[in-house]
């Protein structure tokens, strides 16, 4: 039974590191991703608050898919992240793109706060694609 207990400690350190790496928002400085098949990507994307929008930056090392909804609207919708190969917003590696509040649901005069998820396409094991994991981070639509 001795030998047994080197290789549980060992189980027990992975797990709890694998379980400690979870999607990273997207306002801190790297984003470890687990390695799902599609890589490993250092970086962020950047939410900047700006008048009448939302300016995002992509500062990963691959294209993001991005959707942006008005917090208060969020919490009523059923939406999933956009996994075609074509037709999805998108933010290429370094760019910046400007979502203005009309462009946003839920958002208007009096309720300016949105929540910006992105996320990382994939390959899945049918063909298609899938997202890496979903960050999100509330921001707020600019006077």
């Amino acid at each position: 039974m001795r030998p047994t207990l080197p290789l549980l400690a060992s189980a027990l350190v992975l797990a709890a590191t694998a379980c400690g790496s979870g999607a990273v928002t997207p306002t801190d400085s790297t984003d470890a991703a687990v390695d799902r098949g599609g890589g490993i990507w250092a970086g962020n994307v950047a939410v900047e608050s700006a008048p009448g929008a939302v300016i995002l930056g992509n500062n990963t090392t691959r294209p993001v898919g991005y959707a942006v909804y008005g917090q208060q609207w969020v919490t009523a919708a059923l939406w999933g992240p956009c996994t075609q190969r074509t037709g999805c917003p998108t933010l290429a590696v370094a760019e910046r793109k400007t979502v203005r509040a009309s462009e946003i649901p839920g958002v208007d005069a009096s309720r300016r706060d949105v929540v910006v998820y992105w996320w990382h396409l994939v390959d899945d094991r049918n063909g298609g694609l899938k997202p890496d994991s979903i960050r999100s981070v509330v921001a707020r639509v600019g006077n």
